[in-house]
């Protein structure tokens, strides 16, 4: 549409496919309709299917993929394309790559000054050994590399450079960690809160993902008014 002209563009990754377009700059511009976010005349609910891209969306919706920047004006939460929710696949590659290494659980609450990054830490009854990268006293563990060996679970480690000590539960992959912890509300609380369960890095993020699948989007009938808005901004 000959509007788009008064846009600006960048270079863009759309789909993550290592191709870039030249897309409208409007991320910027995301809070120019916000008198009409709470109008339930302006907007429905969307569910985004499996593996569908904004501008797939957008010729479904609009016949045509040029209004695939309405869904981040009418969506806060989506900042950018990063925050569209990806398929299953994508979402797997993603988790495997961000959550890479392993964590040993602490069993007690007393190691906030216990162990040192880069320090090798290492089971005084299995023999396992890793290297400490991080720390979560709060969630309760403690990050390392690869693993040699296996911890066992109610067995003592020890840093080889500090001395400390402390008894744990096991180790898992830190896409298996916790990332933190829900009451039965499904609300966020500390590790010893009584009836506290563990949500997984891996379980946080497929219900992340799953959150964002459904998205509000503007009715054909109004999108017109917000692309005037739009004009109007870039114009003052």
């Amino acid at each position: 549409m000959k509007y788009f002209r008064y846009f600006p563009e960048i270079e863009y990754d759309l789909d993550a496919s290592g191709q870039k377009r030249i897309i409208v700059d409007s991320f910027r511009f995301a809070k120019i309709v916000t008198k009409f976010k709470d109008d339930i005349t302006f907007y429905r609910f969307y569910d985004i299917p499996e593996g569908e891209r904004p501008d797939h969306t957008s010729m479904k919706l609009y016949d045509t993929p040029n209004y695939y920047w309405t869904f981040f004006v009418a969506n806060p939460e989506l900042k950018s394309i990063d925050d569209w929710p990806l398929s299953n696949a994508d979402l797997n590659d993603k988790i495997k790559h961000d959550y890479k290494g392993n964590m040993i659980n602490i069993s007690t609450f007393d190691f906030f000054n216990k162990f040192q990054n880069g320090e090798t830490v290492a089971g005084l009854i299995s023999g396992a050994s890793a290297v400490v990268v991080g720390k979560n006293t709060s969630l309760g563990w403690i990050e390392v590399g690869d693993i040699t060996g296996s911890f066992s679970a109610g067995e003592i480690i020890q840093g080889q450079t500090s001395g400390d000590t402390a008894t744990i539960t096991g180790s898992v992959e830190k896409l298996k960690a916790t990332h933190h912890y829900e009451n039965g509300d499904g609300v966020t609380v500390p590790r010893n809160t009584a009836g506290a369960a563990i949500v997984t890095n891996l379980q946080y993020e497929q219900a992340l993902n799953e959150t964002r699948k459904r998205i509000k989007v503007i009715r054909p009938e109004a999108v017109d008014r917000v692309v005037k808005q739009f004009r109007k901004v870039i114009k003052e």
